[in-house]
């Protein structure tokens, strides 16, 4: 603005100078001074200009040097920016890898909160099994063993700790596998099978058996039974007047001495024999009977109301075969003869007041005599077919028993596999007294079905030819009287 405003003062300078040239004298001194005056105001409008031209200039190398720092700081923010993102891709990478890392750190924690929460568990359920056990543990340990687990089963319901409560429980088990390996004098409480408590001095080989004698001489065994649960181990008393005489002499000295000496009689099967030798009895039929039966098992029952009711049948089909071949027999014989005589009325009036086949034929032969023998044998086939069914009653219902016989055998067989296999899931193969139970339950059973099938299956067959010889027989009679009716045709 000022550049413009001094150009215009420098150009009207100019006219007037130009006008100054042509005017007066005084006119020209009068625009001398007034060429002075612009002149001066020319000086110093240049000044002024040269001023502000001095100014822009300062203000131009200041605004580059404020440039310079500018850029200077820019390019220092640019950087600074660019290590604040990549510090913050940093922190956006560890806060990542750390709720990674606490992702799987809580996915361990509730692993390892499983895997405690499953150990609790299996401890609870061996417990509960141990505790279940008690009832087939040897008798002389079984209040003391129950009283020390439910210490431990306190214990642990208390902290549920399975690290804590782990070396109590070795120690329990190790404590009564240690009795079991040992024989231990004692003197304690025992409950016989067939009496009241007694306080007895007790010799215990090992969880095998034992020998106790009370105050009063008398002694006792507690034995194996071969059987599962409470029924496991026996404490009867010594019948065998050998036995008990050899306890009575060998136990007191024993015991006093606190040291075994000497032969020790023991029955290594420890089975029902067992018993029998130490009571010294007698076993009768009937008691091998319910003994089989209970080592056969449940499936016995079965297979006996089978052998009952084809001996039933079988009885029933003799009587019935026995019967109709004799009267059959009686009967032809007679009415042949009247026929002979030809005294068909009396024939007739005798086989109409008899019973059977033979009976039928000749009554319905006498009736149609006046007829021709076609319709007689119509007659006679009507009466011959009514009578086969009767024959083979039952026949097929004692062929249906020889072939259930067999399955019902097997059916014991896999029950007593089942049970077997129970008994080594939870006592293990290391007894085979325990074992002998399934055992004897599948063999039993199929010796029993075997030996039911196979002599009904003889008899089915013998008594279905017996049935073929009566209905060939019938047919014989039957044609017989036909023959004497019409010998003609």
């Amino acid at each position: 603005m000022k550049a413009m405003r001094f150009s215009a003062l420098l150009f009207t300078v100019l006219i007037l100078s130009a006008a100054a040239k042509a005017a007066p004298k005084k006119e020209v001194e009068a625009k001398a001074k007034e060429l002075d005056v612009l002149k001066q105001y020319l000086l110093e409008a240049r000044d002024s200009l040269q001023y502000q031209i001095t100014e822009r200039w300062r203000l131009k190398q200041r605004y580059v040097e404020q440039k310079e720092i500018d850029k200077e700081q820019t390019a220092r923010l640019r950087e600074l920016q660019e290590r604040t993102f990549s510090e913050l891709s940093r922190i956006k990478e560890e806060v990542f890898s750390k709720q990674r890392q606490l992702e799987d750190e809580r996915k361990e924690v509730e692993l390892v909160k499983d895997d405690w929460t499953y150990v609790v568990a299996t401890f609870d359920e061996a417990f509960d099994k141990e505790a279940q056990g008690l009832v087939d543990v040897y008798p002389l340990e079984m209040e003391q063993r129950r009283k020390d687990l439910e210490a431990l089963r306190r214990e642990f319901k208390q902290h549920k700790n399975p690290v804590r409560i782990l070396p109590k429980v070795l120690a329990f088990q190790t404590k009564y596998l240690e009795k079991g390996m040992n024989a231990i004098i004692r003197r304690q409480v025992v409950m016989p099978d067939d009496g009241e408590p007694q306080e007895m001095n007790v010799i215990s080989f090992g969880k095998v058996f034992a020998y106790a004698i009370n105050d009063r001489g008398d002694p006792y065994i507690i034995r194996q039974t071969g059987k599962l649960g409470s029924d496991r181990y026996a404490i009867e008393k010594v019948g065998a007047e050998e036995l008990r005489a050899h306890l009575q002499e060998q136990l007191p000295v024993w015991i006093e001495q606190a040291e075994l000496t000497g032969d020790v009689t023991v029955d290594v099967m420890q089975d029902d024999n067992t018993g029998i030798l130490v009571s010294g009895k007698k076993v009768q039929a009937t008691t091998r009977i319910v003994s089989w039966l209970k080592a056969g098992g449940p499936v016995m029952f079965p297979l006996i109301a089978l052998m009952v009711w084809a001996l039933i049948l079988v009885i029933l089909k003799l009587v019935q075969f026995s019967a109709k071949d004799k009267a059959n027999r009686d009967l032809y014989d007679t009415v042949a003869g009247m026929l002979k005589n030809k005294e068909y009325d009396k024939a007739h009036d005798y086989a109409q007041k008899k019973k059977g086949v033979v009976a039928k034929v000749v009554t319905r032969c006498l009736e149609h005599s006046k007829w021709n023998r076609p319709s007689a044998e119509k007659a006679v086939r009507e009466t011959l077919v009514e009578e086969v069914p009767q024959l083979e009653k039952h026949l097929a219902t004692l062929a249906v028993i020889a072939g259930a016989a067999p399955l019902c055998g097997l059916l014991g067989t896999v029950t007593g596999m089942i049970n077997l296999f129970q008994v080594i899931t939870h006592y293990g193969t290391g007894d085979p007294k325990i074992l002998a139970g399934g055992i004897s339950e599948a063999l039993i059973t199929t010796q029993t079905g075997l030996s039911v099938a196979i002599p009904i299956l003889l008899i089915h067959n013998a008594l279905r030819n017996r049935s073929l010889h009566i209905q060939s027989e019938m047919e014989k009679h039957a044609i017989r009287i036909l023959n004497r009716l019409w010998p003609e045709a």
